[in-house]
């Protein structure tokens, strides 16, 4: 028994100091923040959480970490510690969102797409990712409208040169039928543009013109 009591007493003696040491170097890692010394504090941070042993974690601390390893250009560390931040619930939105654009930013486009659709799933209602997700939209309409618009030029620069007869021509009427389907496919994504912002003004006018071309054509 005496054996056991003295077990306990030695861990909860270790458990103490290494909770104080933990508090001592987030501290640290706090002056170097103030200080805008990021590396340092980047550092002490880490070393903290080395130490932390079974005292609650600090989820303020991954925050202040993901915004240090940023300053550093460590941006898969940022991640981490911004995914961390948001599963331990502090700023999660915030931190989700600011994952989602340092994906962009490393221009991994697969994995930005994948956080911004799962950020608006869980924050259906933040500007920000309304915002970010509405710009997809955009662009992606842009992308089908310039290319009914290339392909359209381009058909009729083979009829004015006499690459096809005329407008009777099956090629010019192939290319016109791709060129209608660029149109077409462009409208959806304007409009899931202008449903998660009802002021784009921009997807709504190629939305207009993207109509006007289908009815033409």
């Amino acid at each position: 028994m005496k054996k056991v009591a003295l077990i306990l007493l030695v861990s909860f003696c270790f458990g103490t100091l290494f909770a104080q040491e933990s508090i001592k170097l987030q501290n640290a890692g706090n002056d170097a923040l103030n200080a805008k010394d990021y590396a340092t504090a980047l550092s002490n941070y880490e070393k903290a959480m080395a130490v932390w042993g079974t005292a609650p974690q600090d989820s303020v601390m991954y925050y202040n970490c993901g915004y240090c390893a940023i300053q550093v250009k460590d941006y898969d560390k940022a991640i981490k510690y911004y995914n961390l931040a948001a599963a331990h619930n502090y700023k999660a939105a915030d931190a989700s969102f600011k994952v989602a654009l340092l994906y962009k930013f490393q221009k991994n486009n697969e994995a930005y797409l994948k956080a911004v659709n799962e950020g608006i799933a869980k924050y259906p209602d933040n500007a920000n990712f309304k915002g970010e997700l509405a710009k997809n939209y955009l662009m992606e309409g842009v992308g089908h409208y310039n290319g009914g618009n290339g392909v359209l030029k381009a058909a009729i620069d083979k009829v004015n040169t006499k690459k096809f007869k005329d407008a009777n021509d099956p090629g010019y009427k192939a290319e016109i039928a791709k060129a209608r389907k660029e149109f077409s496919d462009a409208i959806p994504s304007f409009d899931k543009a202008i449903e998660l912002n009802p002021a784009d003004t921009k997807a709504k006018e190629l939305k207009a013109a993207c109509e006007k071309q289908v009815k033409a054509l």
